[in-house]
């Protein structure tokens, strides 16, 4: 009996032992840091191009012979020009403090994979305001509504997914549903759009009507009619999973429900707070710290910030209703256009789209944040404050990475293979 309790008390030290230390309420906690350090190394054996800034801050030893020259081992003491990283958001960027102790956030439960990322299409609804009803689409003078009564009489086939794992990337990022820019679709996209409302104004010409932008696609479509038709038409001519990005040819001579016109959009990339504060007040504080830092740090390194959408008012060249040609050749110049975004493949420069938006689930993380990209990929960051904004930056928005310890979901991040892997996940 004696040696059975002897054997159990040595088993439970032992599991205590093995336990993984606990991790603090900071970025800069030690073993968080660790564990970021951890979860660059799994995702970049998944293909995802991430940032390793973390194993700067590391005392993990590196696996060299698992690196081409570019991982941990290449970046260590160069990551922040040799500084620590409050020296170097301080002489760069001045004072970025955390979030204030009035938002409450969660560290105790895994950040990642606490948001499925939308694989389908993602549209975006002008509505000139930062806070809507408890559910947006219950406003019914909103363009959101109207869509919305679209698309719960569409088929839906797609899965939620349930939780992850940080050390399994495949558990919280995920390919997306559209082929790259350029590429036809070949076949039918299942998943419905995520609908969400924003902060934006309409450029549309009529003040009646609304504007949309709609993701993968990269694209506006202004002169919305803000009824059950002008839903219809929007779902038929853009959002449907049978279209491409170029969307339908011009219909009906383009009068009517059918006066709707589409643009390439001309932002390298787009940030969307959740500033929802009928859902959480916790955002509402986030959002309006969160903008101003990410203005700043964006204005510091060359690039431009639209705010509103006014950069939406008048868009050149042809609408892509007006292009003629095959599905390939309306598909390539799209692509095309895509391709001439100033910035789109890295650096300073360029133009970058910030507007407020509803509920993005996961306020206990505020702030939280999707960014999108041209080249179709998405990304849900949680936990962010205005001291990690020269990460959200600098290593996503400029260099195409993750920040291992801001990820909640992403799609379409993977590039096996790449020939650039410098561009990140901005190339395709």
């Amino acid at each position: 009996m004696f040696k059975a309790l002897a054997s159990a008390a040595n088993s439970a030290v032992s599991s205590l032992r093995a336990s993984p230390a606990p991790l603090g309420d900071r970025h800069d906690d030690p073993n968080r840091i660790k564990q970021y350090a951890e979860m660059a190394s799994a995702l970049q054996h998944s293909d995802i191009p991430v940032s390793h800034a973390d194993c700067a801050s590391c005392d993990l030893p590196c696996d060299e012979k698992n690196f081409t020259g570019s991982g941990p081992a290449a970046q260590i003491g160069n990551a922040w020009d040799g500084k620590t990283y409050d020296e170097y958001v301080e002489d760069k960027y001045g004072c970025l403090e955390g979030m204030p102790d009035t938002v409450e956030q969660d560290w105790e439960t895994d950040l990642a994979g606490s948001g499925g990322p939308p694989v389908g299409r993602v549209v975006v609804i002008s509505t000139g305001k930062s806070n809507w009803l408890r559910d947006h689409v219950d406003e019914e003078d909103s363009l959101s509504y109207q869509i919305n009564q679209v698309l719960v009489d569409q088929p839906n086939t797609e899965k939620k997914s349930k939780g992850g794992n940080p050390m399994d990337p495949s558990t919280y990022i995920k390919p997306s549903a559209f082929p790259t820019p350029s590429t036809p679709l070949t076949k039918p996209v299942t998943q419905l759009p995520a609908l969400y409302s924003s902060s934006m104004v309409s450029q549309s010409d009529d003040p009646t009507d609304q504007m949309a932008l709609v993701f993968p696609d990269w694209k506006v479509c202004l002169e919305v009619e803000n009824s059950p038709e002008g839903a219809q038409a929007l779902w038929d001519g853009a959002l449907s999973g049978k279209l491409g990005r170029a969307g339908r040819p011009l219909q009906n001579g383009g009068e009517g429900i059918e006066r709707r016109r589409s643009w390439v959009l001309p932002y390298r990339a787009i940030v969307l707070l959740c500033s929802h504060k009928n859902r959480d007040k916790r955002c509402h504080i986030a959002a309006g710290l969160l903008r101003p830092a990410l203005i700043g740090c964006l204005e510091r390194n060359g690039v431009t910030v639209d705010e509103v959408g006014m950069s939406l008012a008048r868009l050149d060249g042809p609408p892509l209703e007006d292009l003629v040609g095959s599905d390939a050749e309306r598909e390539a110049e799209v692509g095309r256009r895509i391709e001439n975004i100033e910035g789109v493949h890295g650096g300073e420069g360029g133009e970058v789209g910030v507007f407020n938006i509803n509920h993005l689930g996961g306020h206990r993380y505020a702030g939280v944040m999707l960014i999108l990209f041209p080249s179709g990929a998405y990304l849900s960051y949680g936990r962010v404050s205005p001291h990690e904004i020269p990460r959200v930056v600098e290593e996503t928005i400029l260099q195409g990475k993750v920040v291992p310890g801001l990820i909640r979901s992403g799609a379409g991040l993977a590039r096996p293979g790449a020939a650039n892997k410098d561009k990140g996940f901005l190339s395709w």
